[in-house]
């Protein structure tokens, strides 16, 4: 049997690794009854779609003709985790405005096509719908801003 179209491949295998993670780390969640389903439920069920796509996408791979894997954009491959770890990161200290531009700014960074015009008038819109649900809206217990 011979890969037929890389991105199949790649993206199935992907899936079901993902899958399986989910799968591993959700394993101690309660998964209740059938009255009462418990926390476990959810995440099993779409870990298990998860899988059920990849190995769908595993197969097409091998039987039908498709594109060929190509050359990797390494930029957003990296700035998105790292924009994602950056949230995380600053989101306690700094609080949420700075840790949400920081976020958004390295996810933009991620590809040459953005257009920071539309960036800037983007990131205003989603840190005032942020910090007014968040913030305000839910009553996290999460600060705005650094000096909050």
């Amino acid at each position: 049997m011979r890969i037929r179209s890389g991105q199949d491949f790649v993206t199935g295998l992907l899936f079901i690794v993902v899958g399986i993670g989910a799968l591993w780390i959700g394993a101690d969640y309660n998964m209740g009854t059938a009255q009462r389903p418990g926390t476990g439920v959810l995440p099993r069920i779409l870990a298990c779609c998860l899988i059920g796509c990849g190995g769908l996408l595993w197969i097409k791979a091998f039987t039908s003709d498709g594109p060929d894997l190509g050359v990797w954009a390494w930029r957003p491959l990296i700035l998105i985790p790292v924009a994602i770890i950056a949230f995380s990161v600053l989101i306690d200290r700094f609080g949420l405005v700075v840790a949400m531009l920081a976020s958004m700014t390295l996810a933009a960074l991620g590809t040459p096509q953005t257009r920071w015009g539309e960036y800037a008038i983007f990131s205003i819109i989603m840190l005032v719908i942020g910090v007014g649900m968040f913030v305000y809206g839910l009553g996290m217990p999460v600060r705005a801003f650094p000096w909050n």
